[in-house]
């Protein structure tokens, strides 16, 4: 028998997910063997031997546990609150945590591409800017959805721009409390990034990943618009399974996707 087709995204969904969870998992055990087995080759006997041989290893589990951890949230979402994705943005959402979180720290993503920091927070743009709709849809359905796209398309904007904005002033708090550098303020002035030398690479590479912000967030936001005014009623179909009413909540299922189109 044919496997209806909601099943199948949820299955497609299951699949990436745990194939993603499950590399994880191997990067965390080979990551514990390799310190175990460095410190009983090299025989480590100071603190500070321990540390320079363990400490790459035990920063990729502590990302690896994160991201572990954070690939769950597209489905505590659906079965605490309601909400079941669309099986692409829900797919979108756990790989872009993979590729930011732990793919980045693995392969030293940041630095070894100019490109990489830019492009995720592109697609962190793209990806708020949907989850602006959803939120906004959530807010208004029990009243009324009958709204003027362009504001649809406004929220959309100012809903991922602002989380941006957010997310820089916790890059400038961690740096300054803590001493990271999240900001890239510690790269030289010939590193590619917009502006000019004398500005600091700290204040440019803000001010990229504000842009490209905005530029991810204005994509979604005029697809967002075109698919509120000339496709109104099949957007608002699709809100309502992303988001359906409560007495329909008990007959959706858990796994994002479920009952859900591919389409943003």
């Amino acid at each position: 028998m044919d496997v209806p087709t909601a099943d199948k995204k949820s299955r497609k969904y299951l699949y990436i997910v745990w194939t993603i969870r499950i590399l994880l998992l191997i990067s965390i055990v080979l990551n514990v063997v390799l310190v175990f087995a460095q410190i009983n080759r090299i025989g480590a006997t100071t603190k500070r031997e321990f540390l320079d041989i363990s400490s790459k290893p035990i920063e990729l589990v502590a990302w690896a546990i994160l991201t572990f951890v954070l690939s769950f949230l597209p489905e505590y979402f659906a079965k605490m609150n309601g909400v079941h994705l669309p099986t692409v943005l829900a797919v979108a959402i756990v790989v872009f945590i993979y590729a930011a979180i732990f793919l980045s720290a693995q392969f030293d993503l940041y630095y070894r591409f100019f490109w990489w920091d830019d492009l995720l927070h592109t697609l962190s743009g793209m990806i708020i800017g949907f989850l602006g709709v959803i939120v906004m849809y959530i807010l208004n359905e029990k009243y009324s959805m009958d709204i003027n796209p362009l504001l649809v398309a406004v929220f959309s904007f100012s809903f991922a721009v602002s989380l941006g904005v957010f997310w820089e002033i916790f890059e400038f708090a961690t740096d300054a409390l803590l001493g990271t550098a999240n900001q890239k303020w510690d790269l030289p002035n010939s590193a590619m990034l917009l502006g000019q030398p004398y500005q600091g690479s700290g204040l440019r590479d803000t001010m990229s990943d504000l842009i490209v912000d905005c530029f991810g967030a204005l994509l979604t936001s005029v697809i967002s618009y075109f698919l509120y005014k000339n496709e109104k009623s099949k957007t608002l179909e699709l809100m309502k399974k992303i988001y359906p009413d409560r007495g329909e909540e008990d007959q959706s299922h858990s796994v994002p996707g479920e009952g859900s189109s591919d389409r943003p």
